[in-house]
């Protein structure tokens, strides 16, 4: 291969990687631009709100008004501001209604484009709190190095093929001027000869020779010899011979497969169906433990927390009306449907991830309210009979038949007590670290 080829070959590629990496550059000096910029608007906002706002009610006062005004017309980084209270209610946002918000059972929180945005939090007087949503890169940011870099692109490409298009032009030029020395009788200058190397070592040419294996013809009875045979044997005959035919087996008939309820393994026609009870619309008790233990191990990959609910109602059972709206009840009361499983005869679990032990039980007494109205006065005490039981990963390496353990001794305690009441589980993560170093 030319040298002349090769070397526009490398430079090329050269230059698309050169090419390529312009806009990434150009795109991540912008994003840092954007965070920097969004990092000094947050701090100079949130100076401004410790200067207005000392109490919940100034969040929504004329002053902070006139400064959050202010700050989202001269920043255009700003998507959403918010103020929220010590319990995480909002006190106040801007615009009313965004796209970035999200409702969720812990209030208010934003839903972003990871990559594109960044938020920022920080205290206040009062308890309160206050957060942005900035945008660290624009359309426009991210636009223009891409076009630019395409534009280039182009133009290299184009300079390739016009030099391919010259190049292809010109040699049909020297073919025809070589065809017309050959015409005119003019020796086309070629390549020198290459001299014969005196040293090279010689192949001698090899005459083959007729093999005397096809020299004669093998199969010439001439050239065959007799064999002798003995006093009273019979001569071997040359003339080959012949098996006799074999009867074709007539083919066996197939036989019916029959498979009869003692062919079945012990216990095949028995247990759940599908994934849910058709009744209650719960998972299966015997898939509880397997999805807890699948959901251990990924909160103890993420670092996240864990924790299991069990709730009863006494004096109902698995299949009537009344355990069917209990169960209705509390699965349309949480999220994720796929995490609630039925649990003994009168009784539901139900799997909350990336939830400590405060927050499931703070949800637990709005589940228990909502179905002590559901369900008053149907003991004969006056109380529900509603009974709940909660228990916790709390930074442990433990497994899903500890967990619960420990919520069904949680219950078991709550059901003693006789009231309709809620008892959590609460595990003390260094001394079950000594227990397991003492084992």
């Amino acid at each position: 291969m030319k040298r002349g080829p090769l070397l526009i070959a490398l430079c090329s590629s050269v230059a698309v990687a050169l090419i390529a990496a312009w806009p990434v550059a150009r795109i991540a000096r912008a994003v840092g631009a954007g965070q920097s910029e969004a990092r000094s608007s947050f701090s100079s906002l949130r100076r401004a709100a410790l200067n207005v706002v000392s109490e919940p009610g100034d969040s929504v006062g004329k002053a902070w008004r006139a400064e959050a005004e202010s700050a989202w017309r001269s920043q255009g980084r700003l998507l959403a501001l918010v103020i929220k209270d010590s319990d995480g209610e909002v006190l106040y946002a801007m615009p009313g209604s965004s796209p970035y918000y999200k409702r969720t059972d812990d209030g208010l929180s934003f839903e972003r484009p990871e990559g594109t945005t960044t938020r920022f939090s920080g205290p206040l007087s009062s308890g309160l709190s206050i957060e942005a949503l900035y945008v660290t890169l624009s359309q426009e940011a991210a636009f223009y190095p891409i076009r630019d870099a395409a534009v280039v692109l182009a133009a290299l490409l184009a300079a390739l093929v016009a030099w391919l298009l010259v190049l292809s032009n010109v040699r049909p030029e020297a073919d025809a001027r070589a065809e017309e020395g050959a015409e005119s009788g003019d020796r086309v200058p070629g390549p020198p000869p290459v001299p014969a190397d005196e040293w090279a070592p010689a192949v001698p040419e090899i005459e083959l020779e007729e093999s005397s294996l096809y020299s004669e013809d093998p199969f010439d009875e001439a050239a065959i010899e007799p064999i002798s045979v003995r006093d009273g044997a019979e001569p071997l005959s040359r003339e080959p011979t012949r098996e006799p035919a074999r009867e074709p087996k007539p083919a066996e008939a197939p036989k019916a497969a029959f498979l009869s309820k003692d062919d079945l393994p012990d216990g095949a026609l028995e247990g759940p169906r599908g994934l849910f009870d058709s009744e209650s619309s719960l998972g299966w008790e015997a898939y509880l433990r397997e999805r807890l233990s699948a959901e251990l191990r990924r909160s103890a990959s993420f670092e996240q927390d864990l924790s299991l609910l069990i709730a009863s109602l006494d004096g109902s059972k698995r299949g009537d009306e009344e355990f069917n709206l209990f169960a209705a009840s509390v699965r349309d009361f949480f999220s994720f449907k796929d995490m609630a499983f039925l649990f003994g005869d009168d009784g539901a679990a139900f799997i909350l991830p990336n939830m400590d032990v405060d927050h499931a039980l703070r949800m637990s007494e709005e589940l228990q309210k909502k179905l002590s109205l559901l369900f008053r006065s149907r003991m004969p005490g006056g109380g529900s009979g509603i009974h709940m039981g909660l228990s916790s990963r709390a930074g442990r390496l433990v497994d899903a038949d500890r967990i619960i353990g420990e919520a069904m001794a949680a219950i078991g305690k709550a059901k003693s007590d006789g009231s309709d009441s809620i008892l959590a589980f609460r595990p003390d993560p260094e001394k079950f670290r000594a227990y397991l170093a003492g084992q």
